[in-house]
C-alpha cells in the first residue's frame, strides 16, 4: 500500500532494505502435484466467477478497504517463537489471515481463484523464516551451517518467496512488497508470477517479526480459472495504492507462449504514447511473463492502453497480440 495509507513514509527503512534481501524461487523442484501441472497451461478460460469486478471502480474501491488495506498495517503476532533458543513458534491466526486475505485480493483483481493456506505448510514456511531472521540472511538453498539450520526449514525455503525487512514486517504489507518486486535483481518479477500462479491450490505462510516465507510451490489443479491474459496493474480500474512502482506486466495463461521478441506499446488516456522500457524476458517464475518499466513520474490518476504484440506461441505461425487499458484510480472511503 503507498501514499493512501502513509506506508512510503512510515515504512522507507523496511521498504528499501526488502528491495535487496527478497529472494523469489525458481522452478527447480518438482511440484507437489506434478501431474497437474504438466496439464496446468494448455488451455485458457473466463475469469473466475467470484472474481471483483473490474469494470466497476466502485466494486474495486469496495474490495480494496475490505480485503486489503486494513491488512497492511496489521503487526505479525510471532507466538512462543525465539531467535535465541532456535524455536520457531508460530504466526497467529489473526496474521495469517490478513496475509490470506491480501493474498487472494490481488487474485480476485486479476480474475484468479483464491488460495488456502495448509497448517502443514505453514509450519514448515515457519522454519524457514526461522533461519533467514536468525542469519539477517535470504538464500533458498542455506547452509547447514546456518544458525537455526532445520532440514524441513531449508527444504521449504527452496518452494517459497523470501523476504526480510527491518525494523519489523506487517501481515498484509508481505503481499505488497512481494507484488511490487522492486530493485535490480527482481526485474523477472518472480515473487509477483508465483502469487499469481492461476494453477496454485495451497500455499503456506510463515513469519518472524522480520522474516517471511510464503511457499509458493504446493498443490497444483489443471482445473482451475486460467485467464487468456493477466496484467499487472490488471486490466479495468486498478487502486493506484498498489500500483507496482512503474514495474508492469503481462502474463501468458499459455505455457507455450513466448515474450522473447514482444514488443509493448503504452499510450496515455489511449492516444499519447508514453515511453517505457523492456525488460529481458525471463522463464522459470510460473507463467510466461514480460515485463517492463514505465516512466518516471508518470500519472497515478490516468487511464494507459497497453498493446502488447509479437507474442509467439509454438506451433502457430501467426503472432498473437493483447489489448487492455488499465484506468488507476485513488481509493476513498
Amino acid at each position: 500500500m503507498r501514499e493512501t495509507t502513509g506506508r512510503r513514509s512510515a515504512w522507507v527503512t523496511g521498504a528499501a532494505l526488502l528491495t535487496t534481501l527478497m529472494l523469489g524461487t525458481v522452478m527447480t523442484t518438482v511440484p507437489a502435484d506434478a501431474h497437474s501441472e504438466r496439464r496446468a497451461g494448455t488451455t485458457v478460460t473466463a475469469r473466475w466467477s467470484g472474481a471483483v469486478n473490474t469494470t466497476s471502480r466502485d466494486a474495486v474501491n469496495a474490495a480494496y478497504w475490505a480485503q486489503y488495506a486494513p491488512k497492511q498495517l496489521l503487526n505479525i503476532d510471532w507466538l512462543l517463537g525465539s531467535l535465541l533458543g532456535c524455536l520457531p513458534g508460530l504466526t497467529s491466526a489473526s496474521t495469517n489471515a490478513a496475509t490470506l486475505s491480501s493474498l487472494n485480493f490481488v487474485r480476485s483483481l486479476a480474475g484468479l481463484a483464491p488460495v488456502t493456506f495448509s497448517r502443514t505448510l505453514n509450519d514448515s514456511a515457519q522454519k524457514a523464516a526461522l533461519i533467514m531472521a536468525a542469519n539477517g540472511n535470504l538464500s533458498h538453498n542455506p547452509s547447514s551451517s546456518w544458525k537455526c539450520w532445520s532440514s524441513a526449514g531449508a527444504k521449504a525455503a527452496g518452494r517459497s518467496n523470501l523476504a526480510l525487512a527491518y525494523p519489523t514486517l506487517r501481515a498484509g504489507q508481505i503481499i505488497d512488497l512481494y507484488m511490487d518486486d522492486p530493485g535490480a535483481t527482481n526485474a523477472a518479477v518472480g515473487h509477483r508470477r508465483w502469487l499469481l500462479n492461476p494453477f496454485s491450490t495451497v500455499m503456506g505462510s510463515g513469519s518472524t517479526s522480520t522474516a517471511n516465507a510464503l511457499t509458493v510451490m504446493g498443490p497444483t489443479s489443471a482445473s482451475r480459472p486460467n485467464p487468456r491474459w493477466v496484467g499487472w496493474p490488471t486490466a479495468g480500474h486498478f487502486p493506484n495504492a498498489i500500483e507496482p512502482r512503474g514495474r508492469w506486466s503481462l502474463s501468458s495463461g499459455l505455457k507455450s507462449v513466448s515474450f522473447a521478441r514482444a514488443k509493448v506499446a503504452v499510450y496515455l488516456n489511449g492516444t499519447t504514447r508514453i515511453p517505457v522500457r523492456k525488460y529481458a524476458v525471463h522463464t522459470g517464475y510460473a507463467q510466461p511473463t514480460l515485463v517492463w518499466q514505465m516512466p518516471a513520474n508518470f500519472s497515478r490518476t490516468a487511464a494507459y492502453r497497453v498493446i502488447v504484440t509479437g507474442i509467439k506461441k509454438a506451433g502457430v505461425r501467426k503472432t498473437l497480440r493483447a489489448a487492455y487499458t488499465v484506468r488507476l484510480f485513488t481509493p476513498s472511503r
